[in-house]
């Protein structure tokens, strides 16, 4: 099966020139800048999702298929892909500012709730954070200490009593060039939604089976 979701993911991040038309176009290569412009074009598939806030999307074939925030400098990114009980994914997403943790956990809770009647109980979630981080050594990440963490699980496990599959990726809040990549992205494959590309800040792929 041709996977189709689309590929923003740039080969390299270009950087500043003297030259204002290959500056705008660098501007323009990021993926949020993609996605915008897609929004703002009438895509239906797309849902974004600004800074404080949360929201969520169920994700069918003919459906929402995108998720993202942007913006990430600093600030807490919380995501959570369950699945409904027709089989099709839930995702939510939140993008909080560090000094609202309250705030975020309120929103996600709220959101859990809206839905909990079509969660399927029975299939573990995926927890994802994309957080800040600093460099403990050259070209290695580590997540800076963030209270939110551990209030982010245990409110998850009020709602699935299997528990959480977690993944937190760390993400530089300095030393970032121009046109780098402040964006945390889900998207969900068209052709088979169990199949989802998560780009995280600096365009870090990882790829997930929601049926693995």
């Amino acid at each position: 099966m041709v996977s189709k979701i689309i590929n923003l993911t740039r080969t390299f991040v270009p950087k500043v020139t003297a030259n204002s038309k290959a500056n705008l176009e660098a501007v323009n290569s990021m993926p949020e800048m993609v996605l915008n412009k897609m929004l703002r074009n009438g895509d239906k598939s797309i849902v974004h999702v600004d800074m404080n806030h949360c929201a969520a999307a169920r994700v069918s074939e003919n459906g929402i298929n995108t998720i993202y925030t942007d913006a990430l400098c600093g600030c807490n990114s919380v995501g959570v892909i369950a699945k409904c009980v027709d089989g099709k994914p839930l995702a939510i997403l939140s993008h909080y500012v560090p000094t609202n943790n309250e705030g975020q956990l309120k929103a996600l809770e709220a959101q859990l709730k809206k839905y909990d009647y079509y969660i399927d109980k029975n299939y573990k979630p995926k927890l994802l954070m994309n957080v800040g981080g600093y460099e403990k050594s050259p070209g290695q990440l580590e997540t800076c200490p963030n209270p939110l963490v551990e209030k982010v699980k245990n409110l998850v496990a009020k709602f699935f009593p299997k528990g959480a599959d977690t993944n937190i990726t760390p993400y530089p809040t300095k030393k970032r060039g121009a046109f780098f990549s402040s964006a945390n992205i889900y998207q969900f494959d068209p052709a088979d939604v169990n199949k989802v590309k998560i780009t995280t800040v600096g365009e870090k792929e990882k790829f997930i089976d929601l049926n693995v």
